[in-house]
């Protein structure tokens, strides 16, 4: 097809706003706890926040230190985690505590006449390792994970914010007994290590509204992000996603390059817990009876917090039988595309813009033999995206044609975008590893994130987070970056968190005793 010129007609997108009362919230919590920031304290056998500035706080403070820091901060606040982060040196214990809460569970249900307490010695350890792997799925990071008390509930303010196998449920700490209630009447499972019965389950989550909150009772609330229906039982999803482009020179060795090329692409598992909260794509290469390198895709939405990330690990199955990170000689992840979709009313291309528009190195470059500055407005500003500063630059196309499918975009990337990229990194002495690439079409608007930089030496994790923290990462996208040449610029409407479609391509590798090892995940969301 050919490349036009275009001045497109403002339009509006499809802004679909989760939740503007949860917006109006955390903007009025911010504003009056902005100089009141603290840690937590535990009460009632959970994390307490005074607000939600300072749960957002602790949790980025979290994310950012290592697994051991995380321990250290659980075990002097007294508290037991949901999921405690795993380690060589706690392994056996990790496994002692979901042993122990498993013989709670039975004892009280025992106790309140639904069954006969488990002798602790029926309790088989390959079961708690299932419990623990399945707790992993249902939160995207470690962190928050930690943060989750053993029955996935956290108190901000006056309020306990209750997680369970179908979905969210808050409710005022003084009626929290309400909402015990509630569980007990619907027969909903109060803890994660005891699934809720799978027909209940269903129903209850059809019956209620994706992505919205609503009111079941004056006391209690509820909330799930289920988008997509899970595997069914022992499925492995698909490798899915059509043909696979590896970079063509991309800025990583050519070795690694032809590493990437061979890996297989993994059978994906999508978890129903991981999903009740938006979206978990995982796959792995066990490629010793031991070891693994595992793969993950997370989007998700747990109401407090949001994050869209990436992960890389590799891991070691020690003598307890818990996957624990492990060290690889060389650890690396790259993404081929993580393609995001709009709609929008239909707007051809009518001429106006350049077709292509390259915005590096604070300008705006139409060819990679020369740039220029709109005529008096200084300087050309990357367009504004929610990962704008995690990014080298942006590539902006309008492609005259009704949509592209996600094959035709990474083939237009790699083909023809990425090389002009890259001279223009020449021509700039630069190499840009980071890119997002912005394609509008009479009907979309394509936005797909590329990543080629993450090869690093004894790592055992890596991880692309975009943290939207506690605010819906809703954004006006100005084409042009916001600098016009006397034209009419077109905006649109984009929620990262609601895209028409979502896809991921992206890949893991490792290097331990000598050998390469990974998989690559590949999903597409149409």
């Amino acid at each position: 097809m050919k490349i036009t010129f275009s001045r497109i007609l403002i339009a509006s997108g499809i802004f679909l706003c989760l939740n503007s009362c949860r917006e109006e919230a955390f903007i009025s919590d911010k504003a009056g706890n902005a100089s009141n920031i603290g840690d937590a304290n535990v009460k009632n056998g959970r994390l307490y926040f005074p607000n939600k500035e300072s749960l957002k706080a602790k949790y980025e403070e979290l994310k950012s230190v290592s697994d051991k820091d995380i321990i250290s901060y659980v075990d002097n606040k007294n508290f037991e985690s949901l999921r405690p982060v795993i380690t060589e040196e706690n392994a056996a214990q990790v496994v002692e505590t979901i042993k122990e809460r498993k013989i709670s569970l039975s004892v009280n249900n025992s106790l309140a006449g639904k069954g006969v307490a488990q002798n602790p010695s029926t309790i088989a350890v390959e079961d708690v390792l299932t419990d623990l792997d399945d707790l992993e799925e249902i939160i995207g990071d470690d962190a928050y994970s930690a943060m989750l008390n053993g029955e996935a509930e956290i108190q901000v303010a006056d309020k306990i914010y209750k997680y369970t196998d179908v979905g969210l449920f808050i409710t005022p700490a003084t009626k929290y007994d309400v909402l015990v209630n509630y569980l007990e009447v619907n027969s909903i499972s109060r803890n994660l290590l005891e699934p809720t019965d799978a027909l209940v389950a269903k129903d209850f989550i059809e019956s209620m509204p994706s992505e919205k909150l609503v009111t079941i009772t004056t006391d209690v609330e509820y909330f799930n992000a289920n988008r997509i229906a899970p595997d069914e039982p022992d499925s492995g999803g698909g490798g899915g996603g059509g043909p696979y482009y590896p970079p063509s020179n991309p800025p990583v060795q050519e070795d690694i390059a032809q590493i990437i090329e061979g890996l297989k692409i993994g059978e994906i598992r999508t978890p129903r817990l991981g999903n009740i909260f938006g979206t978990t794509w995982v796959t792995d290469d066990k490629y010793e009876d031991r070891r693994r390198v595992k793969v993950k895709f997370y989007s998700q939405d747990l109401w407090l917090v949001y994050a869209i990330g990436c992960k890389v690990k590799h891991q070691y199955r020690g003598w307890t039988g818990t996957w624990r990170k492990e060290n690889a000689d060389k650890l690396g992840m790259g993404v081929n595309s993580i393609s995001w979709s709009f709609t929008h009313t239909y707007d051809p291309p009518l001429g106006g813009l350049p077709g292509q528009r390259y915005f590096f190195e604070d300008k705006v470059f139409t060819t990679v033999d020369q740039y220029y500055n709109y005529v008096n407005m200084g300087p050309a500003k990357m367009p504004s995206l929610p990962f704008e500063k995690k990014i080298d630059g942006v590539i902006e196309w309008v492609y005259n044609v009704p949509s592209l499918t996600p094959e035709k975009l990474r083939k237009l990337f790699y083909e023809q975008a990425w090389k002009q990229v890259k001279k223009l990194g020449e021509k700039h002495n630069k190499k840009y590893n980071r890119v997002a690439f912005v394609v509008d079409t009479y009907t979309f608007t394509y936005v797909d994130y590329y990543d080629f930089s993450e090869i690093k030496d004894n790592q055992d994790v890596l991880e692309k987070v975009f943290d939207w923290g506690a605010v819906t990462p809703q954004i006006t996208y100005t084409f042009g970056g916001g600098v016009g040449n006397g034209l009419s610029i077109t905006k649109r409407d984009f929620d990262f968190k609601h895209p028409t479609a979502m896809g991921v391509n992206m890949y893991g590798i490792a290097k331990k005793n000598g050998g390469w090892h990974g998989a690559k995940l590949i999903k597409e969301k149409e």
